[in-house]
């Protein structure tokens, strides 16, 4: 049975989905604060950040079974028990990014702008996640004899890694260096590409500890999926960033 942190009845508040859900809120709440300085109807961010939980659950369980697949087949039935924990973090972003895209464009709001205000976001939220996912006993870090090595899997008493809080704290500081930058004077969106850069080299970074899969050689999958995120974003930013010189010049002149 996975952790519970509490028992209200017959109801058992698991810690996997409680920080999961922390994460959801304060994400939320902040969302919501930042956008109504920008003038964003607070009413759209809370409809947009349901949308883009749903769709961030959906492709993070989507890509992690994809990834765990020989498992999977051989236990299908865990496929929808979500309270095991089992999320891809690119998976979910890659679910809410597109859902969140697609509202914004309906509802008539800058995506661009609202990556802005989001970037910071997903990686308090990512923190608080991990939490989760160390009292869960998932996502945990190869065997060690080190002195920060503690028992961090589930049902085994193995001291190892703490790849859940390598990840957390990494992240907490990302999102202290994001929200820093709010105030940006590049193009919009600028911090949406920061965070999947400097989120991608943390990730590959956590990896180097996590036991994980590999994917050719040294290279695990997660940390090939990161290279390709950070080239191309360092992509965009190149032609983003000449674009945004070009207007700006164009508006000088005029």
């Amino acid at each position: 049975m996975r952790p519970i942190l509490w028992k209200i009845g017959p109801l058992h508040i698991y810690s996997y989905g409680f920080f999961l859900a922390l994460a959801f809120l304060s994400g939320t709440w902040l969302t919501a604060r930042q956008a109504k300085k920008q003038g964003i109807n607070q009413e759209k961010v809370l409809d947009l950040a349901l949308l883009a939980c749903a769709a961030a659950l959906i492709g993070a369980r989507i890509v992690f079974v994809l990834l765990e697949l020989p498992y999977y087949r051989l236990n299908p039935g865990e496929i929808f028990q979500l309270g095991a924990g089992g999320l891809s973090l690119h998976g979910g972003l890659i679910g809410g990014v597109l859902a969140g895209l697609i509202y914004c464009l309906r509802q008539g709001i800058d995506p661009w702008e609202m990556i802005d205000i989001v970037a910071p976001v997903i990686a308090l939220g990512t923190a608080i996640a991990r939490i989760g996912c160390l009292l869960n006993g998932c996502c945990y870090g190869y065997v060690t004899d080190l002195a920060i090595g503690i028992p961090v899997a589930f049902g085994d008493p193995s001291p190892r890694h703490p790849t859940q809080l390598y990840e957390a704290i990494l992240s907490l500081g990302l999102f202290y260096y994001l929200y820093r930058q709010r105030k940006h004077a590049r193009f919009t969106g600028y911090l949406g590409f920061m965070y999947v850069i400097m989120y991608s080299v943390i990730r590959s970074f956590v990896e180097i500890f996590r036991e994980s899969r590999y994917l050719f050689g040294p290279i695990k999958i997660a940390q090939a999926f990161s290279f390709l995120l950070i080239a191309a974003s360092l992509i965009s930013i190149f032609f983003l960033e000449r674009r945004h010189r070009r207007d700006k010049l164009t508006e000088t002149a005029k």
